[in-house]
């Protein structure tokens, strides 16, 4: 922990003036804070995933390097107009020089109620009255309850079973299935006295020995399900103890995938640079190309010039030559009229002939050189071959993506030298081996779950075939006066009663804590669709659309607010009154939502801590809508790195 020396808090006593305000920035110690009175309370401290925190991690490193390995807390608090007084301290034993693990410290724990000392063994049965560890989960909140949260909507889940045993711990329902059991062991013995009255009548010893031939099968079924049972409980610790080991290692894990994908990345970069080498080489054959293009292109566009003079020329002198031969045709075909028959004149012939020997005047200027054309054709094809194809921009592109890649590599080579000298000393396969030894104490949990679900079916079996045959014992000729019979009879009511009474317990308590859980969330939400929220079996909480239709869908910051509506409505039902200390309990919400939440906080408890940083709420601008309602203002003050302190703010 970030304290060292004494730190003192007083939190506010006042009926409206009932919320604390304890300000720090991250990694300071707010979170050691809550962890204090969560130790104090129960001799644990939680980390990340629920992880347990090592003793030896919790004194303060500055003092331990003094040679200090003393921690210490001191709560003194009312309960049922009660004064106690806990403190609870670990002390590094005599015969140890430096502590590295659990049995090197010695833990002393005292109490005293309204001055008069507790018996040490029955402190913590004295706690646990008060507020059973189980159920404090739900008033010493911190980000890890939004995800036990989320098993409570998986019905199904071990770990929402396991919530939700502690909140119907936090409503009494416990109280009522114990008594159940108590009447069930008081019906045994009932039964018991009615089998050895009904061997006394000769009508009834038949009833009698398949009655005790019943119990005889119900002990078995009895301690077959306490052997399950234990069976059961024996797997899911071991469950939560190779749970927690992977969670520790969760990192690792995590880091270990990273890896698998920084390698993979390594290798596409590798094979990128391959390819951008493999064309570079393919285009250098062609590349000279790009060289000469630029001289080459004023050479062909010349020629193709020259090439289109020569073909218009040509063209020229082939339609004169047209002319000039159907201009002959028409004289040589023309000698008589087609009409009269009479032979044209000579004066009409003449026009003819000076028109041909005009049209050949002008194609003897025209010079065309057929060769010349065809020697033009064969430069222009071979100069076309040196055209470029962009060849020397292609190879610079290459070259781009080569040098891109190389930096690439660099980054993922130098990522994954951090990763692997992070996971240095991990046994990664150990890891594995233990998810799967996990994989399979669940399908052996499933298994023995499905046994004792068969087992308390023929305990319900035998107890309907117990009450038949004592109400045929009932019939017997002089049975039905018995002490026996009648004290059977009013404990099988009383059991039935207590049966129906848990259902009904169970029915109400859900109903209430959804009836003010819905109000505390219609008033902390700001989303006009939502007309409220409805209960599971397990205490889940879904959003209802206008429509009544379950929300599958939420954000963190509505998962948060739902958290919080669960809360208070765990508060409102529940008889348990204790104070709720909230590790930043605003980090996912916006800030309508937070202006929501802090006018709605001090009604859910008589008491309030907030333990924020200036990130999550302003010390000034946000604390305007609830000033009123502030009891006392602390802040964490930074000492050193690996030091802090508590400071109370004067207004």
């Amino acid at each position: 922990m970030p304290y060292k020396g004494e730190q003192a808090i007083e939190f506010p006593q006042h009926e409206t003036q009932n919320v604390m305000l304890l300000f720090g920035d991250n990694m300071r110690g707010k979170t050691s804070f809550l962890n204090a009175i969560r130790w104090g309370f129960y001799g644990i401290a939680l980390g990340r995933h629920l992880r347990k925190i090592p003793r030896v991690n919790l004194v303060n490193s500055d003092a331990a390097d003094e040679g200090d390995w003393t921690m210490a807390i001191e709560l003194y608090f009312e309960h049922d107009n009660n004064n106690y007084e806990l403190k609870r301290r670990i002390i590094k034993r005599d015969n140890v020089s430096k502590p590295h693990n659990h049995a090197d410290f010695e833990e002393h724990i005292g109490l005293r109620i309204n001055g008069e000392p507790t018996n040490g063994d029955l402190v913590d049965t004295e706690i646990n009255q008060i507020m059973p560890s189980e159920i404090s989960r739900f008033f010493l909140f911190d980000g890890e309850l939004l995800q036990e949260y989320e098993n409570l909507l998986i019905e199904q889940s071990e770990q929402g079973e396991k919530i939700k045993k502690r909140i119907e711990a936090i409503l009494g329902v416990p109280a009522l299935i114990n008594g159940k059991e108590d009447l069930q062991s008081l019906l045994n013995d009932a039964r018991k006295q009615q089998r050895k009255d009904a061997q006394k009548i000769d009508a009834g010893k038949g009833y009698s020995q398949e009655q005790e031939n019943l119990q005889i099968e119900l002990q078995n079924f009895d301690t077959d399900l306490d052997s399950l049972k234990n069976l059961y409980d024996t797997i899911q610790d071991d469950i939560d103890k190779i749970d927690d080991v992977l969670k520790n290692t969760e990192a690792v894990q995590a880091k270990k995938i990273e890896i698998s994908a920084l390698e993979e990345a390594k290798k596409n970069n590798e094979t990128q640079i391959g390819e951008s080498q493999d064309s570079i080489q393919t285009l250098l054959a062609t590349a000279w190309k790009d060289v000469l293009s630029n001289n080459v292109q004023p050479i062909i566009k010349n020629l193709k010039n020259e090439r289109e003079r020569l073909q218009d020329a040509w063209h020229e002198s082939a339609r004169l030559q047209n002319k000039i031969e159907s201009l002959r045709a028409s004289l040589e075909k023309n000698t008589n009229c087609e009409t009269c028959g009479q032979e044209i004149p000579e004066s009409l012939k003449q026009p003819l002939r000076e028109k041909i020997l005009k049209t050949e005047a002008k194609k003897s200027e025209i010079v065309f050189d057929t060769n010349a054309l065809k020697e033009l054709e064969n430069r222009i094809d071979n100069l076309d071959l040196i055209r470029s194809e962009g060849e020397c921009n292609r190879i610079i592109n290459e070259l781009n993506k080569i040098t891109k890649h190389k930096v690439a590599l660099i980054s993922v080579d130098n990522q994954l030298d951090e990763l692997n000298e992070e996971i240095e000393g991990f046994d990664t396969d150990e890891i594995m081996r233990q998810r799967e030894k996990m994989q399979r104490l669940g399908g052996q949990s499933e298994k023995v779950k499905l046994d004792i679900e068969g087992v308390e079916s023929k305990i319900l079996l035998n107890r309907k075939k117990q009450e038949k045959l004592s109400q045929l014992m009932k019939g017997i000729p002089g049975a039905h006066d018995l002490i026996s019979t009648k004290r059977v009879e009013c404990l099988e009511k009383l059991e039935t009663v207590f049966g129906e009474g848990i259902i009904h317990l169970r029915d109400k308590l859900k109903e209430s804590v959804q009836n003010y859980a819905t109000q505390a969330f219609m008033k902390l939400t700001t989303e006009e669709s939502y007309s409220g929220l409805q209960i599971n079996k397990s205490y889940g909480l879904s959003i209802l659309d206008h429509q009544g239709r379950e929300l599958k869908e939420r954000s963190a910051g509505a998962e948060q607010i739902v958290a919080l509506a669960l809360i208070d409505g765990l508060n409102k039902t529940s008889n348990k009154k204790a104070p709720i200390i909230m590790d930043t309990p605003l980090g996912r919400l916006d800030p309508i939502h937070r202006k929501n939440v802090l006018q709605y906080l001090p009604d859910m408890s008589e008491q309030v801590v907030l333990l924020v940083h200036e990130g999550e709420i302003h010390s000034k601008r946000d604390t305007k809508e609830f000033a009123h309602r502030i009891g006392a203002r602390y802040e964490i003050k930074r000492v050193s790195a690996t030091q802090s302190r508590i400071e109370k703010v004067m207004e």
